[in-house]
């Protein structure tokens, strides 16, 4: 599991495998800058036999955003983000610098290392 970053901001699965006892996915995400960041996430599955990317859970705003110079540790439910069940994800991510108008000044976009859900 590797931590993969864009302007500044580094996002990370806390580990390779979940079981859907754990009831989610812990992530970890910290902004390095000196302000604040909001993100949009997207859910992607792997389709093993058409051997590509699918959408399991459509772009939408995260909860909250992250503080300058700060950590974040949250749980991604699974009875929400990860309802197709088993199989291979990686969670999509657009940032955007917090303003009085959200999602207006995009910093960047990234999707997570991969981890399985068993």
């Amino acid at each position: 599991m590797a931590s993969k970053n864009v302007s500044n901001i580094y996002v990370n699965p806390a580990k390779d495998n979940f079981t859907k006892l754990e009831g989610g996915v812990t992530i970890v995400t910290e902004n390095k800058n000196a302000f604040g960041v909001e993100s949009k996430i997207r859910i992607e599955k792997y389709n093993t036999a058409k051997k590509s990317w699918e959408v399991s859970c459509a772009l939408q705003a995260a909860e909250g955003g992250l503080s300058a110079k700060s950590r974040d540790v949250s749980t991604l439910l699974s009875s929400y983000f990860f309802k197709q069940g088993a199989g291979k994800y990686r969670v999509y991510y657009e940032f955007y610098k917090i303003t009085a108008k959200p999602f207006t000044t995009r910093l960047g976009a990234l999707t997570t290392s991969e981890f399985n859900i068993k």
